[in-house]
């Protein structure tokens, strides 16, 4: 990139030259016009992408843009050829496994198709989701993905971008919104891990639950609390626990449960991750898994260290799945018909549940 001098001398000529210790400077719309004659009011347009100039112009200006670095060069090829190819990819926590996994499965269909994706997380901040998805469509990306909080939070943002059709895939389904989605039957997932736990004799059983805006810690909890119901039992209050999230949040938990003079004979965590935490605490204590409590989580993540039962759910395929649904409608147009995917849950038994004779 040269000085702004350099470039006032290139008036109107747009081939490479070589200065030595050239002093690096932002460009303006103002710089811009003074180089290619244009008015600034045209600048603007051309590369707003507007309406009402010739294809000359329109050239002129995206080639001087492009050359001289107003613009990263991907954006301003993309403002005439239509597409940047690049995808935005919101998710919830960028440090959990789950999203590791989710986010590979985008990043190879995004690939087959020449596409590079842009991600950010949202650390389950409403605020900072909105802001997210504001900063991707700064980058003018073709389309977005989001995994959005579903609890206890407004959606006006996501119907503002159906509304003005940009193309979007979301991770669980809105209310009132039709557009298209992917998502997990956590319901019936929870329903799985409750009744393996009955059928393995027990029945004072706890829960660690997520925060309030998690839609499959809510499910995950509607439904153990379904099927004890239907056998005449309950969830007991001091032994389920709200707001988990992170490994930390497992580990203090675990040392809770530990302090109990009558403690729950088999526990639920809501992810993997804050089972994981429940683990460490109890092997802190010289306490083991499952002799002094039966433990089950969720997700399948990978844990070497522990052969943890668990709800194996297929974030990777349902990458794969958000991307090529973004895909369709990237190129199908705003007339293309909703997709709605679903994905099962399926229970895999390994050795952190023991059973109990009553």
């Amino acid at each position: 990139m040269f000085s702004l001098k350099h470039f006032l001398l290139l008036k109107n000529k747009f081939e490479p030259v070589q200065i030595e210790e050239a002093r690096i400077v932002k460009l303006t719309i103002s710089d811009l016009a003074k180089m290619t004659g244009l008015a600034k009011s045209t600048i603007s347009g051309v590369l707003n992408n507007k309406d009402g100039f010739s294809e000359k112009t329109r050239q002129k200006v995206l080639k001087a843009a492009e050359q001289y670095g107003y613009v990263p060069n991907e954006i301003a090829r993309g403002l005439s050829t239509k597409y940047t190819k690049t995808l935005g990819l919101v998710i919830k926590d960028i440090t959990n496994p789950f999203y590791s996994r989710l986010t590979k499965g985008v990043q190879e269909v995004a690939g087959e198709y020449g596409y590079t994706v842009f991600l950010c997380s949202s650390f389950e901040d409403h605020r900072t989701e909105k802001e997210q998805i504001q900063a991707m469509l700064s980058r003018r990306v073709d389309g977005l993905i989001v995994a959005p909080l579903l609890e206890e939070v407004t959606f006006d943002h996501l119907f503002d971008l159906k509304a003005k059709s940009v193309p979007f895939v979301l991770l669980g389904s809105v209310p009132g919104l039709d557009n298209s989605y992917v998502e997990f039957d956590d319901y019936d997932g929870g329903r799985q891990v409750t009744e393996h736990l009955l059928e393995r004799g027990h029945r004072s059983i706890g829960f660690a639950a997520g925060l309030p805006t998690s839609r499959a810690s809510r499910e995950r909890l509607r439904a153990c609390r379904d099927v004890l119901s239907a056998r005449r039992l309950a969830l007991r209050a001091e032994f389920t626990f709200e707001g988990a999230q992170e490994l930390a949040d497992g580990v203090e938990i675990g040392r809770k449960l530990i302090a109990m003079k009558e403690r729950p004979s088999a526990f639920i965590c809501f992810d993997d991750v804050v089972a994981l935490g429940v683990v460490k605490a109890f092997q802190s204590e010289g306490l083991r898994i499952p002799e002094d409590m039966s433990l089950i989580g969720f997700d399948d993540i990978d844990l070497m260290i522990f052969p943890l039962t668990t709800v194996s759910i297929p974030t990777y395929e349902a990458g794969k799945a958000l991307a090529r649904t973004l895909f369709g409608r990237i190129f199908g147009g705003p007339d293309t018909p909703p997709q709605r995917i679903v994905f099962d849950e399926k229970l895999v038994v390994r050795q952190s549940v023991r059973t109990v004779t009553n």
